[in-house]
């Protein structure tokens, strides 16, 4: 019988923003911050002159002075689904479909010249970018979560997002920038008296939260204004070369509850739990710009190995025994511009999937490798309305491919004392011992995941 003490602990936990779907991705590295890193599948977002440069690569900030405003809106619909491969005693997944849900996300850029500040003529410009999901609504929203049923790993709710930093230009042809990736690290603190009939008094709830700030360093090389900048038919005009680094980021929340009863044990909780985690990550890409066409390609290799002792100080994910690999995801893409005021984007990427893991105890990440397709294009307005400076319309369309892939569901939520692993001879895909140590008090369920996404990304761009 649960005691008074304990219904108030976990009423007051029950209290913090901790549900379901829980997510490691973040908007920028799933679809891209504006239209053209959305429709490029970020094969450009290095060699962007917009303010979403400052996460991908602050140093190209550099290449133009001219001040600009952005304002973009990010809408995502995925559809992802885990079948099940038979019919176990007791139903782990509800439905073939874990998440059929949109996302809206609002995007601000802005970017400044500071050059003045400097002695000679050398290009210094401020970059900003924030970004927050469902028009601010869910701003500091925050899930983590351990349940029977699939959750994926890197699609669903995307937090707030906020970057600033700043490119310099050091000599004709070379650029350098710093940046700063700025998450939260909230506190908890939740106390109260009971007495045996539960009944509550001396409340007290203290948060407090203090931000993150991780780098975000990066260079680019501008290799015809470097070696022959008085030549117009040199064969290296055009050619330009990047690369970046960034830290590992995450959100992060520690809890701790504690409530007294009279005549009673006192019971607390301590958690503490990690989400939206980001890994560090180098980058690096090359883009060649001839006549009407740009051509891009570049590489992230990402150390998500780095989240394998991040969680087993997880106190809610610490059970499921979660194993990631670090990965390298290539990318190309292109820009063709048509005239002098409309131009189209297009690119593709192969995402292998950090999850080495393929069954998480009462946590059950799914997570897929995915192939990622872009199109998009971009107008500019020369004469608009009472400006006296063009405005440019982005728009962009990305399609991932969530390959299939097999994983063991596996829970010891109301599974008793029986388990549908040994305890059905091993149907399912189940293991006759799904998790060693535990084979009479787990249920278990083999299952395909796969789906698709589909993200519209616009933008206007106002400069300055």
């Amino acid at each position: 019988m649960t005691s008074p003490a304990s219904r108030v602990a976990l009423a007051l936990f029950a209290a913090l923003p901790i549900s379901a779907m829980a997510s490691m991705g973040t908007v920028a590295t799933n679809f891209g911050l504006t239209p053209t890193d959305t429709a490029s599948a970020q094969a450009l977002s290095m060699f962007s002159n917009q303010p979403s440069a400052v996460y991908y690569n602050p140093a190209y900030l550099a290449r133009d002075r001219k001040g600009a405003m952005t304002a973009g809106f990010i809408f995502t619909d995925q559809e992802l689904t885990a079948k099940g491969w038979g019919k176990p005693d007791k139903i782990i997944l509800g439905g073939d479909v874990i998440e059929n849900d949109s996302n809206y996300n609002v995007m601000l850029g802005f970017k400044t010249d500071l050059s003045t500040m400097l002695k000679g003529d050398r290009a210094m410009v401020l970059g900003f970018m924030l970004g927050a999901e469902r028009s601010g609504y869910n701003l500091l929203s925050f899930n983590s979560s351990s349940q029977a049923l699939p959750q994926s790993l890197r699609y669903g709710q995307q937090s707030l997002f906020l970057s600033v930093g700043a490119g310099l230009n050091v000599i004709p042809g070379i650029d350098v920038g710093a940046a700063s990736r700025i998450t939260l690290a909230a506190d908890a603190q939740l106390g109260t008296q009971a007495n045996l009939a539960g009944t509550t008094n001396q409340e007290s709830v203290t948060v407090s939260a203090k931000p993150s700030i991780q780098p975000i360093l990066s260079a680019n090389i501008n290799w015809g204004q470097l070696v022959c900048p008085e030549d117009k038919y040199c064969v290296l005009n055009g050619l330009e070369t990047a690369v970046g680094y960034r830290y590992e980021s995450f959100f992060k929340t520690t809890v701790d509850a504690k409530a007294l009863a009279t005549n009673a044990v006192a019971l607390p909780l301590l958690l503490s739990t990690i989400d939206s985690y980001q890994p560090e990550t180098f980058s690096a890409g090359i883009q060649y710009n001839f006549y009407k066409i740009r051509l891009a390609a570049s590489g992230e290799y990402q150390l998500w190995s780095g989240l394998n002792d991040a969680l087993r100080q997880d106190t809610v994910k610490d059970q499921a025994n979660l194993k990631f690999k670090d990965i390298f995801i290539p990318r190309a893409g292109f820009e063709l511009r048509m005239n002098d005021v409309f131009s189209f984007t297009g690119g593709v990427s192969y995402e292998q999937s950090p999850l080495d893991s393929t069954s998480s105890l009462d946590v059950n990440y799914v997570d897929n490798d995915r192939l990622v397709f872009g199109l998009g294009f971009s107008y500019l307005i020369e004469q608009a309305l009472f400006l006296s400076q063009p405005v440019r319309l982005d728009f962009g369309y990305q399609y991932h491919v969530v390959r299939d892939r097999d994983f063991l569901l596996a829970t010891t939520q109301g599974a008793d004392n029986q388990t549908s692993g040994g305890g059905n001879g091993g149907k399912n895909g189940c293991p006759e011992n799904p998790i060693p140590g535990k084979e009479d008090k787990v249920l278990c369920e083999g299952v395909t995941s796969g789906g698709n996404v589909h993200v519209l990304n616009a933008s206007i761009n106002l400069t300055f």
